[in-house]
């Protein structure tokens, strides 16, 4: 029974193999990538401004070109902010992916995760002057943004749901989001066209200044920022990941694509991340064949 039961399943799985969906393909409704900007909700630590608004931006695509639109909302400060729930009718809606620390709703959800950073602060309004409150604030209390991303066919396949997480921090000194600047092949700017069913290297080139150098317990550190890989039409993104290398840490930034075997016009993503909350990403559109 045992090898029979192995049989039938290496059998279904041979047969479903080549309708296995990669992190890199783009075949229904997907967010690859949501920017905060600025990149995390900043206080000012002597109290004189409140911070200012956020702005959120999804990298939001569909494998037939299809618009798909966004809705956001502030996640309230319960158990595991990554259980599906958000956004969902209790959350606060962040009209045009805004959030202002203006709306009093989203001044009582920070009141919330205050407390929960502060938990030995008996509750009620955070007291900002608070040794215990400020630590917290300066190493970085969570915030949590829902979001719905629909083509408007209402299938599964055209919908996807997800939670963004931010920091609010204390600091004279925000993280900012890097930037791509450009992709390579073969040392020039991706242009194409591309040769079909060939592997081809590219190689993102980050902008001045995106790989930070910020204060740790340890010391200074700079980012060592990685990347996410992602592609339309029938090639194939043959590494998804790929990290710089940055204050004796190994990485290589570039990654291998097989290009389609067919000619055909693909689009192609690279979204570079910070580790810190921040985000970047670039496209190119480029022909495939003669």
């Amino acid at each position: 029974m045992r090898t029979s039961v192995l049989a039938s399943l290496a059998l279904l799985l041979a047969a479903c193999g080549t309708d296995f969906e990669l992190q890199s393909e783009i075949r229904r409704v997907r967010v690859l990538a949501i920017q905060a900007q600025p990149a995390e909700v900043v206080l000012d630590p002597a109290g004189a401004t409140l911070p200012e608004p956020v702005a959120f931006n999804a990298l939001a695509v569909s494998a037939d070109d299809r618009p798909v639109t966004v809705r956001y909302a502030l996640c309230r400060v319960r158990g595991n902010p990554y259980d599906g729930r958000c956004p969902g009718d209790t959350d606060v809606p962040l009209v045009d992916g805004v959030l202002s620390l203006l709306d009093p709703e989203v001044q009582a959800v920070l009141t919330e995760a205050l407390q929960a950073g502060n938990p030995g602060g008996g509750g009620g309004t955070p007291d900002l002057n608070d040794p215990a409150v400020r630590a917290a604030l300066e190493a970085g209390i969570p915030l949590f943004v829902g979001y719905e991303a629909t083509d408007g066919t209402g299938t599964p396949e055209g919908t996807e749901r997800g939670v963004r997480r931010v920091t609010l921090r204390s600091t004279t000194a925000p993280n900012q989001n890097p930037a791509v600047a450009d992709v390579l092949w073969e040392g020039a700017s991706l242009a194409g066209p591309l040769p079909a069913g060939r592997e081809v290297t590219l190689q993102p080139v980050l902008a001045e200044g995106s790989a930070e150098t910020y204060t740790t317990q340890e010391g200074p550190r700079t980012e060592q920022v990685f990347y996410s890989w992602f592609a339309t039409g029938d090639g194939e993104v043959k590494e998804f990941r790929s990290l710089e290398s940055v204050d004796g840490r190994p990485g290589n930034p570039t990654s291998k694509y097989e290009t389609p075997g067919t000619p055909q016009r693909v689009t192609l993503w690279v979204v570079a991340r910070d580790g810190r909350d921040g985000v970047g990403w670039l496209s190119r559109s480029v022909d495939v064949g003669p």
